[in-house]
């Protein structure tokens, strides 16, 4: 399903261990990366111009360690107003098939802070993003962080809501099925939020149903039903050992008495796991 990620940096401290994250997209099927940065330019803020060649030589030495890894790597340096509608603009261009950005986190707090390039990218993308956890590593320098990707397909959590707008959620996984360790079909009932009862009898069939298309994939799934509200109920059990967590972008659906599309950001907010976010 994909083969192209683009990956946007800042050129930050902490874009390296973003960049790190890279090799694990080969264990997708991913064979092109683009490194992509945008200089953000608008009233009163023209530092970047005139720079274009360092920030290219920057992505370039950060590029080579890729390729000799065997990925195809291009690199990216353009400037704009609207950083995050470049950064998609950019991935149409090289006909990428996944967006992936970082999102810092504060360890204090456990919560993480999106920033605005990619929150917006979240909320315009018509492609995929996978939003990479970025952990203040407080015991070497309080401007480095350490990635928490590692293996990000070793134990996966589906989260769906059985909406039609989430089947493309559902697709992405049975799609990564046999290059996963083990998924979990999780859903999230809460009757409340709709005054009536979801038949349990629906829930874990619809389940089952995907579950039997991951088998069907190569893969090895579970079905996992919990209560609750979805925003806080989906980080809380993503903590469990999870490694990703998928989830579609819109949709509301009975089960989860919620538009999945704030459900998805409260997940991409405080999860503390890799996120991928999947548009209808």
């Amino acid at each position: 399903m994909f083969t192209t990620a683009l990956i946007g940096v800042d050129l930050s401290a902490a874009e390296d261990p973003l960049i790190e994250c890279v090799s694990d997209l080969a264990t997708w099927g991913v064979g092109r990366i683009v490194l992509a940065h945008v200089i953000h330019v608008d009233y009163g803020r023209f530092a970047g111009l005139g720079h274009e060649d360092r920030y290219r030589d920057w992505l370039e030495q950060r590029a080579e360690p890729l390729r000799a890894g065997g990925l195809e790597v291009q690199t990216s340096v353009t400037a704009s107003g609207r950083p995050a509608a470049e950064l998609l603009a950019r991935a149409r261009e090289h006909g990428a098939d996944l967006v992936v950005v970082g999102s810092r986190s504060q360890r204090l707090t456990e919560r993480l802070f999106l920033g605005s390039v990619a929150t917006e990218v979240i909320r315009s993308s018509e492609l995929p993003v996978l939003v990479e956890r970025l952990e203040r590593d407080l015991q070497v320098d309080e401007e480095r962080c350490v990635a928490a990707c590692s293996r990000a397909l070793e134990r996966v959590l589906l989260a769906t809501d059985l909406s039609d707008q989430s089947a493309a959620a559902e697709d992405a996984v049975v799609e990564l099925a046999e290059r996963a360790g083990s998924i979990d079909c999780l859903i999230v009932v809460d009757d409340a939020a709709h005054g009536v009862a979801v038949s349990a009898d629906h829930v874990e069939g619809a389940a089952a149903s995907i579950v039997e298309r991951i088998t069907a994939a190569g893969g090895r799934g579970t079905v996992r039903i919990e209560h609750g509200d979805a925003r806080e109920r989906i980080p809380a059990i993503a903590a469990e050992g999870y490694s990703m967590v998928v989830v579609g972008k819109h949709g509301h659906g009975r089960v989860t008495g919620a538009v999945i599309g704030t459900t998805a950001a409260r997940v991409a907010e405080a999860a503390g796991v890799s996120v991928l976010l999947v548009p209808a």
